[in-house]
């Protein structure tokens, strides 16, 4: 009860924040959203503190690795509809942690051995590579998109949609306000670009990793869901038929303040001036090469 009434009330409230932009109202919002935490991120709460490690499930758990503006929330939601009866617990301490938790606690090894288990969980979306402990004994699912796509969707989420979950989020749209895109993916670029040569070099190929392509999912869905059903020991014929036939890939009118701005493939080409996309395609061209995206 006490979640569902969150839920509700969360998104008004943020809303208000966003829209009236007082600094009054900063820090007693992110004050309340660090505290209720634990209402939103039940079962992250309970593997930190280690209250709940077992599962009923034989299921061998899933990691989600991928970058920003790539659809996991669709994908997440997808992959809990395919396997929905072997009783998978959802775990995102991405969101649950802060930025710097995050960094602390993804790359100790000693830390995620004791938050990783390796039946009946789902973990991610997770948007960096970490070398977590025995990584090759879980199921590994890496979904990337073209990432001048990548930057160009995430400036626009940084600066009008993206949810107040933390108070990193504020601070970059109050940094970034005056910015223009071409500044914003510039500066950012370097980093997606070590990301996506880490994730190549340490996941692409791997036996227990399937390798799925944003762009492939909204040209060929059935395709992709096929891959996807595959991978997951997906049997369930009804269930795959009718997420295929109730999804659709179109936005009416593109929003920069909702939350699915733009689907199509090649965005960056409409938003970024031709020497911004120049300068991003010697940064990422090996990258871009080996994922077989055009440059």
């Amino acid at each position: 009860m006490i979640k569902k009434i969150l839920k509700n009330t969360q998104p008004k409230i943020e809303k208000y924040v966003k829209n009236k932009n007082s600094s009054i109202l900063v820090k007693p919002y992110f004050f309340a959203v660090k505290m209720l935490k634990p209402f939103y991120f039940t079962n992250e709460f309970l593997l930190m503190f280690g209250f709940k490690r077992k599962s009923k499930s034989s299921y061998d758990s899933i990691i989600f690795f991928t970058v920003h503006k790539s659809a996991s929330t669709f994908i997440k939601q997808t992959i809990f509809k395919l396997i929905k009866s072997e009783n998978i617990t959802p775990v995102d301490f991405s969101t649950y942690w802060s930025a710097s938790q995050q960094l602390k606690n993804y790359n100790s090894k000693e830390i995620m051995k004791s938050l990783l288990v390796k039946k009946g969980h789902f973990y991610g979306a997770i948007r960096n590579f970490y070398d977590f402990p025995d990584l090759d004994k879980f199921k590994v699912l890496l979904v990337l998109r073209d990432p001048r796509d990548v930057l160009t969707s995430h400036y626009f989420s940084t600066l009008y949609n993206h949810p107040l979950g933390r108070i990193e989020i504020y601070k970059d749209r109050q940094k970034y306000a005056n910015q223009s895109i071409d500044d914003f993916v510039l500066e950012h670029a370097e980093a997606l670009n070590t990301k996506y040569r880490n994730y190549i070099e340490y996941l692409l190929g791997k036996k227990n990793v399937l390798f799925l392509k944003y762009e492939d999912m909204i040209s060929d869905f059935k395709n992709w869901m096929d891959q996807l059903c595959n991978f997951l020991g997906s049997t369930d014929e009804s269930v795959r038929n009718e997420i295929i036939s109730t999804t659709t890939f179109t936005v009416k009118k593109e929003d920069p303040n909702s939350f699915i701005r733009n689907i199509k493939a090649g965005d960056h080409k409409n938003k970024l001036q031709p020497e911004t996309i120049d300068k991003l395609n010697k940064i990422f061209g090996e990258v871009l090469v080996k994922l077989d995206y055009d440059l």
